[in-house]
């Protein structure tokens, strides 16, 4: 689902109309928080829907992909849209942790659910860490970092915010390992697709900003069709 997500933006980017919606980005920067904040506190709704658990859970997910490949898709690639929304990774974020509080929440409110305080919930009957776990040990962090996601603990821890806030690497593997583990049990095709094959790209890619890559897509799509 990831796959086909990154190609649409990148076909969307060569209309010059992008543009003219990313240019009206900044000077609504107010009214764009406040309505992810509103979507942060609207989300509690899903509480009183325990079965739209699956539905927290890939909101979630498809948030923490967006926080994540935001960088990229505004470095290496130079799209206008993510350069103006990377301005509201720390709203996005809180939104993201809140939809994922509440899918946790939403597991902990049907009476067939392991606690974690039972052996079960970390490890199944084969002594295997189950995807439980996974999820536990992914969304501890989330916590720590949704607490300092502001200006004033950017101040007061300086360097080490940053050495913090690079846990959501850690977070991203967890997650995706917690996804591999409930996925393979009903199609390990399904758990590569949506797992292995989205992390294998993120990395590479990831590698690419680091390396201070830059790649002008409409100049390469230009190339391509007068090669």
């Amino acid at each position: 689902m990831y796959i086909p997500f990154l190609i649409i933006i990148s076909i969307l980017s060569l209309f010059p109309i992008w543009e003219k919606i990313a240019s009206k980005i900044l000077p609504n920067k107010k009214i764009i928080s406040g309505v992810l904040y509103f979507l942060s506190v609207a989300s509690l709704l899903f509480l009183t829907n325990i079965h739209a658990v699956k539905d927290t859970w890939e909101y979630a997910i498809w948030l923490l992909w967006l926080l994540l490949w935001l960088p990229i898709l505004s470095k290496v690639f130079g799209l206008v849209i993510p350069q103006k929304l990377m301005i509201f990774r720390k709203e996005l974020w809180i939104l993201m942790w809140v939809i994922a509080m509440v899918h946790s929440t939403q597991y902990f409110m049907d009476e067939y659910s392991y606690w974690f305080w039972e052996k079960e919930f970390w490890i199944d009957g084969w002594w295997e860490i189950t995807y439980l776990a996974m999820w536990m040990i992914a969304l501890v962090p989330t916590i720590l970092l949704t607490i300092t996601s502001n200006n004033w603990s950017i101040k007061k821890m300086k360097k080490s915010w940053k050495i913090l806030h690079r846990s959501v690497y850690a977070i991203m593997i967890f997650t995706l390992l917690h996804v591999a583990f409930l996925k393979m049990w009903k199609n390990w095709v399904m758990a590569i697709v949506e797992t292995f094959i989205p992390f294998v790209l993120y990395t590479a890619w990831k590698i690419a900003e680091w390396k201070w890559v830059k790649i002008n897509i409409k100049e390469s799509l230009n190339n391509f069709l007068n090669s």
